[in-house]
C-alpha cells in the first residue's frame, strides 16, 4: 500500500517500473521492421504530396503525474493542423477527428494506434508508463482539476490504460474517467501483485483493440 497526501503523485512498485523499462526494450526490438515500414512511408508520401511534408516526429506538451513533458508522437497531421495545436491551443483529439488534417500514412497510423508508438521512448525516459490515464494537453489537464478530477495529477501518464480498452464499444466520458479512477485506486491501495496482473490483462486487451483497428 502506497501512504501519499492526496495531490502528491503515487509511488510506482519497482516491479511496475521494471516492465516498463523491459517492455519497451523488447517492443522497440521487435517492432523495428514496422518502424522501417513507416518511415519509408513517409518519405513515400513527403515527395508525392508536397503539402503533405513534415518531420518523421513532433512533439506536444502533456501533463503526467501532475508535470508537463514533451509527448513524442508519429507525425500524422499536416503542418497547418500542427499550427493550429501549437499555435492557436486547439484541443488536440478535435484536430485529429477533423477530416482533411491528417496524411494519407497518418489516416492508417491513426485507425491502428501506431502513431502512440513513439512514447515507449518517453517510457523508457520515466516521462510515462506503460498502463495509466492517458496524458491530456495542459488545458484539458487544468480543466479536469477544476472539475475534481485528480487522476492525471495523482499518476504517470500510461501508454495505453483501463479507458483505451473501450474503444470501439458504446461508452460516455464519464465512463472513461470512472475506469482511470478505479486504476488510481488500485495504485493507492492494491498490492504490487494486483497491478502487476491488470497491467498484464490491460495490454492484452489493448493488442486485441490495435489487431482490430478500433482505435477511435
Amino acid at each position: 500500500m502506497h501512504k501519499v497526501s492526496e495531490t502528491d503523485p503515487l509511488s510506482l512498485p519497482w516491479e511496475k517500473v521494471l516492465l516498463d523499462k523491459l517492455l519497451s526494450l523488447f517492443f522497440l526490438s521487435v517492432s523495428s521492421p514496422i518502424w522501417m515500414l513507416i518511415f519509408l512511408a513517409v518519405i513515400v508520401e513527403n515527395l508525392a504530396v508536397p503539402e503533405n511534408r513534415g518531420s518523421f516526429f513532433y512533439t506536444e506538451i502533456r501533463m503526467s503525474a501532475g508535470r508537463p513533458f514533451s509527448l513524442l508522437k508519429i507525425r500524422i497531421l499536416k503542418k497547418d493542423a500542427i499550427s493550429k495545436i501549437r499555435r492557436d491551443g486547439a484541443v488536440p483529439k478535435q484536430v485529429e477527428n477533423t477530416p482533411g488534417n491528417i496524411t494519407e500514412v497518418g489516416r492508417v497510423l491513426k485507425k491502428f494506434g501506431l502513431d502512440e508508438m513513439a512514447q515507449m521512448i518517453n517510457i523508457m525516459r520515466g516521462d510515462m508508463t506503460f498502463i495509466g490515464p492517458r496524458p491530456k494537453p495542459v488545458a484539458e489537464y487544468e480543466a479536469e482539476l477544476e472539475l475534481g478530477i485528480k487522476n492525471r495529477a495523482l499518476v504517470r501518464a500510461g501508454l495505453t490504460g483501463p479507458a483505451q480498452i473501450m474503444k470501439g464499444t458504446k461508452r460516455t466520458t464519464e465512463d472513461e474517467r470512472q475506469a482511470d479512477s478505479r486504476y488510481v485506486e488500485l495504485i493507492k491501495n492494491g498490492s504490487a501483485y494486483k497491478i502487476f496482473a491488470f497491467d498484464l490483462s490491460v495490454l492484452w486487451e489493448t493488442a486485441k483493440v490495435v489487431l482490430k483497428g478500433t482505435n477511435e
